[in-house]
């Protein structure tokens, strides 16, 4: 006798134009995120833009070619983006694109007064239970599946099965598109100099042992490989990219001394290349939970010597952090910068540690400012800024002695600028 999942999976499996057929004008769309936005679905979307006026895409996007962000797509399909990218720009120019400014944490509240049409996800197939399994990124798609009329899955056989929170059964998906296509990956670039040194800093900053939480890019993969001469360290953080793999197999990171989910590797979502995808199947050394868990203060309070490093476009001479916006719309977000710097304040022995390059545009430009265009996170809550040319350090700090600190570290070709520019504020 079949069953009755079995039988609820194979009556629900539709054709990927069927299954797009359901959205209609004015329909509220909600993506999972990151590499692990369901791309076959999104190209029938676009597809059949033509039949359809007004419909909002909600999305979070490391990773995406975002094929919906083209020219040809506007009007018909209209863009609200929790994490900006400079893919995006046509869809600003064209009034086409809207930045929700969110942490992380709170996007599972968010969707839940939200009311979305249709939520597009993507799974493994199904296991012999008739779980699905989300793989590479849990990020809020639980609440995507419990608040969403109708969910679409792309079921993926070339997804890895992850642990931790990562099983949704077949009953609660409407409809099933089956595929087999490689998975969206990142791969950094090689890092500049200035990033190395960055990176051997940041490293002075982490004691052997500690929990961390490393942003993206090729300045996060820097610092990553920087850690190669600590003992014991753990991960507890948004992503996990390939260069940890190295520290795992050099016994760097071995996660034995977490005061929770100890022995693992903690995230949301996996944001690498297929050797990192690989390296992560049935291995139990990894974890994906939801954002709900891995970005709240609560979680992180637990976790002793957590260090929190993201990135920045700009800081300004007080210690204000801009890491959304430089130009006339968003090319990051929030994100969870905030909920891992509150994090580290929370946790006994934390650090919260911005990292950037002192300059931009060739060096043309300085990244520490009299003043930043927009505030992501708040002077008062970061306690490190780390450039090429040193720490400065702005816990407990004067506003005069972090513009001093933060002056120490600016390219030296801007010192003085900067200075009489303070001086007049």
């Amino acid at each position: 006798m079949i069953n009755e999942w079995v039988k609820n999976y194979q009556d629900r499996q539709r054709t990927v134009q069927e299954a797009i057929s359901i959205v209609q004008s004015k329909s509220k769309i909600i993506l999972s995120s990151f590499c692990s936005e369901p791309q076959t679905l999104l190209e029938e979307l676009v597809r059949q833009k033509d039949r359809l006026h007004d419909v909002i895409i909600y999305n979070n996007i490391i990773g995406s070619p975002c094929v919906y962000a083209k020219a040809e797509c506007f009007p018909n399909l209209q863009i609200r983006t929790f994490l900006g990218s400079p893919l995006l720009k046509e869809a600003y120019l064209n009034h086409s694109c809207d930045y929700i400014p969110i942490n992380l944490s709170e996007i599972p509240r968010f969707l839940e007064n939200e009311n979305m049409d249709v939520a597009f996800i993507q799974v493994s197939p199904p296991n012999e239970k008739g779980y699905c399994n989300l793989g590479i990124s849990v990020d809020f798609s639980h609440s995507l599946i419990r608040n969403a009329k109708y969910v679409v899955a792309e079921v993926n056989s070339q997804m890895p099965s992850t642990y931790g929170d990562t099983l949704v059964h077949v009953k609660d998906i409407d409809y099933f598109v089956l595929t087999s296509r490689p998975l969206l990956a990142i791969k950094s670039g090689e890092p500049t100099s200035a990033e190395q040194k960055i990176a051997e800093f940041v490293s002075e900053l982490i004691p052997d042992k500690a929990t961390i939480q490393v942003g993206l890019g090729s300045l996060a993969e820097s610092i990553i490989r920087a850690l190669s001469n600590k003992k014991g360290l753990g991960i507890h953080s948004g992503s996990i990219t390939d260069a940890v793999i190295d520290l795992v197999d050099k016994g760097v990171i071995t996660n034995e001394h977490k005061e929770i989910d100890q022995h693992k590797m903690v995230s949301t979502t996996l944001t690498g290349t297929e050797r990192l995808y690989r390296f992560a199947h049935m291995n139990p050394l990894f974890e994906l939970h939801p954002v709900s868990y891995t970005h709240s203060g609560s979680t992180i309070a637990m976790l002793e010597r957590f260090h929190s490093i993201n990135s920045a476009l700009e800081v300004d001479l007080s210690g204000q952090i801009n890491a959304e916006q430089v130009g006339p719309f968003p090319i990051a977000g929030v994100g969870g910068q905030m909920d891992f710097i509150r994090g580290a304040q929370l946790s006994n022995g934390g650090k919260s540690i911005i990292a950037l390059p002192s300059t931009a545009k060739k060096g043309t430009q300085s990244r520490i400012k009299p003043a930043v265009s927009q505030v992501t996170s708040l002077k008062s809550d970061v306690q490190y800024v780390v450039t090429e040319y040193g720490i400065a350090s702005l816990f407990g700090k004067s506003i005069k002695q972090r513009a001093e600190e933060l002056l120490a570290v600016a390219h030296p070709n801007f010192r003085e600028q900067l200075q009489y520019e303070f001086r007049k504020i």
